[in-house]
């Protein structure tokens, strides 16, 4: 399975996907029935998707992340990513509709929505830096989920479409921002290169920082 950010072409592991949403479901086995309409929810899921993740790199943590617990993350750093990953509001649409004419697929496309997004959030975040660790999100270990809203704010969440409601709610729902610490150096991308759509050097294959063709 693949989808595109930009021109970043990206694979993610069907069955490693599959026994994710078996996770969020709460089952370790599946019958045929209940296997044939997971494999149906995560093509209708993946259908409706347009993935969209921003990121910023710190080398300086925000200030929200020096109080609480957060300190305890930051330790031996060479820095820190923001990131806000997104499926979109398509899904989220898909969701509702099946909630109101089957409410058994729609648990199972919200688990199939949940697991994508987390997968493709994490094959993308790998690219961005060596050395990068889990993803952190504001409400884990005693910290405070209200704190999704610096990183909202940090990244510019708003450009692919991502608000937090008052209610502390993210829109579209099946979105998440989190933190990364860098323990390694930071890799070179091209996702923010005004030349992305049109680069000579990617349709060849390589990279312009690696000045070198095949």
């Amino acid at each position: 399975m693949k989808y595109i950010r930009g021109l970043r072409r990206c694979s993610v592991d069907y069955s490693a996907l599959k026994a994710s949403v078996s996770a969020y479901l709460g089952m370790t086995e599946a019958d045929a029935a209940t296997d044939s309409l997971i494999d149906e929810c995560i093509a209708d899921v993946t259908e409706a998707a347009r993935f969209r993740c921003l990121y910023r790199i710190f080398t300086e943590p925000p200030g929200f992340l020096l109080s609480g617990e957060y300190p305890k993350l930051l330790e031996a750093t060479r820095g820190v990513v923001l990131t806000v990953s997104t499926l979109g509001a398509e899904v989220d649409r898909l969701i509702r509709y099946l909630s109101a004419s089957d409410m058994t697929r729609s648990v199972v496309a919200d688990a199939a929505a949940s697991a994508l997004l987390e997968m493709y959030a994490d094959d993308y975040e790998s690219g961005i830096a060596e050395g990068l660790s889990d993803r952190f999100c504001p409400g884990y270990g005693g910290t405070d989920v209200r704190d999704v809203i610096h990183i909202l704010k940090a990244v510019g969440a708003d450009r692919i479409g991502v608000f937090m409601l008052p209610s502390g709610l993210m829109v579209p729902q099946k979105s998440m921002a989190g933190l990364r610490v860098i323990r390694g150096g930071v890799r070179r991308t091209c996702g923010r290169c005004v030349l992305l759509e049109r680069c000579s050097y990617r349709k060849e294959g390589v990279r312009c920082y690696d000045r070198k063709r095949k």
